[in-house]
């Protein structure tokens, strides 16, 4: 006889894997607002260091940042998270589905 199959909620690793996806697609969805606000303050940071430049008698040198590119980017915390969704999806479908699998072959030697 078949054991019944508990939830799929009840896995940490579907909950690893659920949040890690809507932290990505949360990520991506404020990627654009995220690199206007952080150009923002690398802008306002550099105009400083250019001031304190001037103001000792150096030439200002440096690119200043722009929305596209920014001293700091969301890049590390994407990989992070694609990786935990990774592990999430590959843990939970060998916990659910591919212990399933594993268990209907049919051993060498028994018939069917």
């Amino acid at each position: 006889m078949e054991k019944p199959q508990t939830p799929i909620a009840d896995s940490p690793w579907f909950w690893l894997y659920l949040f890690a996806m809507c932290a990505l697609a949360g990520g991506l969805v404020m990627a654009p607002k995220y690199g206007a606000r952080q150009a923002t303050l690398e802008k306002q940071y550099q105009a400083r260091q250019r001031a304190e430049q001037i103001r000792q008698g150096e030439t200002p040198q440096g690119e200043i940042s722009s929305a596209d590119s920014t001293l700091i980017d969301l890049r590390p915390i994407y990989l992070v998270l694609l990786v935990l969704v990774s592990v999430g999806w590959a843990r939970l479908w060998w916990t659910r589905w591919g212990a399933k699998s594993r268990n209907e072959t049919p051993v060498e030697g028994t018939s069917t």
